[in-house]
């Protein structure tokens, strides 16, 4: 059963099967140390159920003290592959450049957990991304295990030698295997940060990544955000946004169709988003923004098929819309885009 009270932080199934592995690797009984925590490792044979990150962070102290490695953390990372994080791992490997990496992580990391925000920071000289736990600071948590997972993630889709500028994080520096953490990640690591961050330079934001492919992470985006919006029913702004993916095409995506499909009236849904300092119409210019990104990179759309696609009543309005998006039109976009020439002025916000 996927975990519904979103007061009470959670993990997914997947990340537990990756620690359970990484115990095992070091001649540890895995099953001894969650039922020690409280949790039943066979329930996580289902990659949609949920598990409380508080009985988590005993398998944690458990497993460092078992392993008597403050390093250990990092060895998880080795474990978690793409079905450990369900579509949002396949989602990430096939996203195009670094920026659009970065910003699936933000929007729909919390499928794997809940026990932490992310975000990203942009300055004049570097780009952040940045996770803060949401957990009791005082309960033990492997900020480096996420940073590792991306950081691996990122090395597969990106180049193998792939390092951040620098990398930050909030515990506090180990006695011992500093060395350890400096070589993994291939940079400066800062322990006692005031959050636990990735840095990158501005300039590999926007590279095009190999590995990308605009329709798998689309297709992928979407089986994500059909799993957060059965996974908290209380996540309006996860529920709107399945919806108008369903519903764009059929032109019959208005506030009150909306409305009616979520069973509550105009007036509920506009206070409900606003709680979450947000509105129909800038949810729904947003996704038609990324949609249509990702529909005209990848090419194999006409012009016209996206208009019908994202809802436009002709490709007028749709390339004016389009423009204000990116700075360009639609086809120039595109040509640039599969002529590997750059990136299109104005795109820092797309997602592919």
């Amino acid at each position: 059963m996927l975990h519904t009270d979103s007061r009470d932080p959670h993990i997914i199934a997947g990340w537990l099967n990756a620690v359970a592995q990484a115990l095992d690797a070091r001649g540890l009984d895995s099953k001894a140390i969650f039922a020690t925590a409280g949790i039943d490792l066979g329930a996580a044979r289902n990659p949609i159920a949920r598990f409380p990150a508080a009985a988590m962070s005993r398998v944690y102290e458990l497993a460092e003290s078992a392993t008597g490695d403050a390093a250990f953390g990092l060895s998880i990372a080795e474990y978690v592959h793409p079905t450990s994080l369900h579509a949002l791992g396949f989602s990430l490997l096939a996203s195009s450049t670094l920026d659009s990496f970065c910003r699936r992580v933000v929007r729909y990391f919390r499928l794997v957990t809940t026990n932490a925000e992310c975000q990203m920071e942009r300055t004049a000289s570097e780009y952040r991304l940045v996770m803060v736990p949401t957990i009791d600071g005082g309960q033990y948590i492997p900020q480096d295990a996420w940073m590792a997972m991306l950081v691996r993630f990122l090395r597969e889709i990106c180049q193998p030698d792939f390092a951040p500028r620098a990398v930050g994080l909030r515990r506090p520096r180990p006695r011992q295997k500093v060395q350890q953490f400096e070589r993994f990640f291939r940079t400066e690591v800062r322990f006692g940060s005031d959050d636990n961050r990735l840095v990158f330079d501005p300039g590999d934001m926007e590279t095009e990544l190999p590995a990308g492919n605009a329709e798998l992470a689309r297709q992928n985006d979407q089986v994500v955000m059909a799993l957060l919006a059965r996974m908290d029913r209380d996540d309006v702004i996860a529920r709107v946004r399945a919806l108008f993916v369903e519903l764009l095409p059929s032109g019959e995506c208005d506030k009150e169709k909306v409305a009616a499909q979520l069973n509550m009236s105009e007036r509920s849904l506009q206070s409900k988003l606003a709680a979450r300092n947000t509105s129909y119409r800038s949810l729904l210019n947003e996704t038609r923004q990324e949609l249509a990104v990702q529909y005209i990179r990848q090419g194999l759309h006409s012009v016209s098929e996206v208009t019908y696609l994202l809802g436009f009543a002709d490709i007028s309005s749709f390339s004016r819309a389009f423009r204000s998006w990116v700075g360009v039109s639609p086809s120039e976009y595109r040509d640039r885009s599969l002529g590997r020439k750059g990136k299109p002025e104005g795109s820092e916000k797309a997602v592919g």
